[in-house]
């Protein structure tokens, strides 16, 4: 694995995405840059992977085509950068035709510049031998790939409007629609299932959740929808955010969100997972929804540093929207969610022209 200098502190995060996707590292390089290898760097790998054999580098950052060509080439390895890393894991976790589609279409948009670099290597010569289908094999594929890519587009759309029917069927029966969200692993799927009665499967394994799942339950009389959502992570690349286009369209329509926090972290990495989640909202224009902040898993903190940790999720969270109402909770051992419930239908029933109706 190689990691630029600039995103040592994600390593960690790397190398468990790099797990996830089924790959063991056995050793890791730092380069100088996040797009591009300097020539020295990619002769010592290229020797590196004459003795460790690897199937594959995986490049950390958005890697250039011309410097990934150049780095298969001399290694005679396969290459991959974080991206393509990402929508892997999302392979594995796709259980739905959508799913599938929008991971296929990330797929074929991230690989059209790398076919257009070996498209431009034939026509210089460079091609022939590893990587070298030849020149009309590679212009071939380029029109097989862009021309799969407009069929997906369109059956895209017949799903998500089908699934936009269904949504605003759920609206006319006056059923409000709360996303959860947070950083991977921040507990999303154990509230889920803690507040509906659902047992989806949960763990530490990242991109479990690729299409949105929704259970409906009364509280307090009104009838809710909950919608279990994609754990965000740091930076998320252009072409990851259009494979999961499912979740993140559902987040922007619902009505309330819950922004799952695990306050057992390091308040380093806490400080970066909460503006990371809240600059994921902003991007994805769901800033305007309120918000109820679960601060997760307080039965692994002692107090001293729980009511730290709380002021600073409260000082953070302050930064993206006014005052912020912040319920501790432990999805696991069901510890505040009732003060939870009771948070979410309150600002549910501050949405301007939006009243849950109750059930019986």
């Amino acid at each position: 694995m190689i990691i630029p200098r600039g995103l040592e502190d994600h390593l960690e995060e790397a190398k468990v995405l790099a797990r996830v996707a089924g790959y063991e590292v056995v050793r890791v390089w730092r380069s100088r840059y996040t797009w591009r290898l300097g020539r020295g760097l990619i002769e010592e790998v290229a020797r590196s992977s004459s003795v460790d054999r690897p199937s594959t580098i995986i490049f950390y950052g958005d890697l250039k085509p011309s410097t990934a060509f150049q780095l298969a080439r001399e290694s005679r390895v396969r290459v991959i950068d974080r991206v393509t890393l990402i929508l892997e894991i999302f392979v594995k976790h796709a259980g739905s035709r959508e799913a599938l589609l929008q991971i296929e279409m990330a797929r074929i948009k991230h690989e059209l510049p790398m076919v257009r670099e070996w498209i431009r290597r034939s026509k210089l010569g460079e091609l022939p031998g590893f990587l070298g289908p030849g020149g009309y094999a590679i212009d071939s594929y380029y029109r097989q790939l862009t021309s799969r890519l407009s069929r997906i587009r369109v059956e895209l759309e017949e799903l998500r409007r089908t699934r936009r029917v269904r949504l605003e069927s759920r609206r006319r029966y006056g059923m409000a629609h709360v996303a959860i969200v947070g950083y991977a692993s921040a507990g999303k799927t154990s509230l889920f299932n803690a507040l509906t009665g659902e047992s989806k499967a949960v763990g530490e394994e990242y991109f479990t959740t690729l299409q949105p799942k929704h259970t409906a339950i009364t509280v307090n009389g009104a009838r809710v929808v909950f919608i279990d959502t994609v754990g965000f992570i740091r930076d998320v690349p252009p072409e990851i955010v259009e494979a999961f286009y499912a979740v993140l369209e559902e987040i922007r329509r619902s009505d309330a969100i819950i922004f799952v926090v695990d306050v057992s972290e390091d308040e380093r990495v806490l400080k970066e997972k909460v503006e990371a989640g809240f600059k994921i909202l902003s991007r994805i224009e769901a800033l305007g929804i309120p918000v109820v902040v679960a601060a997760n898993k307080i039965d692994a903190v002692d107090g001293a540093n729980l009511e730290s940790r709380l002021r600073l999720v409260e000082t953070l969270t302050s930064r993206f929207m006014g005052q912020p109402r912040i319920v501790p909770i432990s999805a696991t051992r069901r510890v505040g969610l009732e003060e939870l419930l009771a948070a979410v239908v309150e600002v549910i029933g501050r949405v301007d022209g939006r009243r849950v109706c109750c059930s019986g």
